[in-house]
């Protein structure tokens, strides 16, 4: 018994915790924190984007503004406007110490508190008077902090180009590496939540754009499955979903398919082979492969895509912002205007399948045909 209590750690658990080091090293680039939401003197002549938000964070007490990595059963809601930098530094969209910069930085330059009515009143005019007559809603993943999702959204709208008002949905992730089973729970808390916001911006003349990333697209996947056991079959069919690096087991992800009827459009999945992100989640969890990290090389991928009304893009040829390899979001995101526009690549594929994004990133090269040589 006494050498059963001194057991040695094993070497998988050894594994692990190097692994999640060198995650957390990855992660250590300068963050925003609270600070960063203390709106400063709008520059002049600056372009500002409005960026609307829903959260399940606790809202900070007064006088800061801005919300917490605790959950609160009630969501809150809040829009900020951000400026737009002239010339975007390598700095990252934020400033950490000395002075803002407005020509390098991304700053807030105001914020409002909302209530739900005029949340729903100041998004549905911003829509109506969009080109795209669309909302956009991002979920974020894993390892967020509320700030920087914020400004990384404005610099995502910003850089695609986006006409459409964009809303971010923020979960109370607790914005630190070693919190992955935490930020699982807190997701979880969530689904209702962003399910319940999918209902409301639901327009029924048009569609919702629903982007997510990580272990964002497990939540937008569960509060799809949520509306689908609701009976809101319209308005799953009405929102076009793109999941980026997915963090799904691929049997959770069929499970969940399963309770959505069928879809209009397909639903797209940015995937990359090389994610160490991801490869890291498979082995904390079930040691099944995770959906963002399938090969869409693989005949069992196509075939799966192919069935499931689902378009796997393998987006591994985008330069990634962190060693891990897990967030190729913003080069994306610089890409959006070539792939979503009229008569573009994305909206030109509306089959599901299984696609390579050229090293270009200017086309996507049909993998099923390559397969087959047709």
């Amino acid at each position: 018994m006494a050498k059963s209590m001194n057991r040695q750690p094993s070497r998988t658990g050894a594994v692990l915790r190097a692994a999640l080091l060198l995650l957390a090293l990855a992660s250590c680039a300068p963050r925003p924190d609270t600070s960063a939401l203390v709106p400063v003197a709008r520059p002049e002549g600056a372009d500002v984007v409005r960026v609307y938000v829903a959260t399940t964070r606790a809202p900070l007490a007064p006088p800061s503004i801005g919300f917490s990595s605790q959950p609160s059963l009630a969501v809150s809601y809040r829009y900020y406007d951000i400026s737009v930098p002239t010339t975007p530094s390598a700095r990252e969209v934020f400033w950490n110490d000395g002075t803002p910069d407005p020509k390098q930085d991304y700053l807030v330059v105001g914020t409002g508190a909302l209530d739900r009515r005029s949340f729903l009143a100041e998004t549905g005019r911003a829509v109506a008077q969009s080109p795209s007559s669309e909302p956009t809603v991002f979920v974020h993943g894993f390892n967020y902090r509320f700030a920087e999702a914020l400004l990384r959204l404005a610099q995502y709208s910003k850089e695609a180009g986006m006409t459409s008002p964009p809303i971010l949905f923020s979960w109370p992730s607790k914005g630190h590496p070693l919190e992955y089973v935490a930020d699982r729970q807190e997701a979880a808390l969530s689904r209702d939540a962003l399910a319940d916001l999918i209902v409301d911006l639901d327009p029924q003349r048009g569609r919702t754009l629903l982007a997510s990333h990580s272990m964002g697209s497990w939540l937008t996947m569960e509060a799809l499955r949520t509306l689908a056991l609701r009976g809101e079959d319209r308005v799953v069919n009405n929102a076009e979903v793109v999941l980026i690096a997915p963090d799904i087991d691929v049997l959770v992800f069929r499970e969940q398919l399963s309770a959505l009827p069928d879809l209009e459009t397909p639903i797209s999945v940015m995937v990359s082979k090389d994610d160490r992100a991801l490869r890291l989640s498979s082995r904390l969890a079930s040691k099944r492969p995770r959906l963002g990290a399938v090969d869409v090389e693989n005949p069992v991928a196509l075939e799966r895509a192919l069935e499931s009304q689902v378009r796997i893009v393998d987006i591994s040829t985008l330069p990634a912002a962190t060693a891990m390899l897990h967030d190729r979001s913003h080069e994306l995101a610089r890409l959006y205007q070539t792939l979503r526009k009229d008569g573009g690549t994305i909206e030109s594929v509306t089959v599901a399948g299984a696609y390579v994004l050229d090293s270009l990133g200017n086309g996507l090269i049909d993998v099923g045909a390559s397969l087959t040589g047709n």
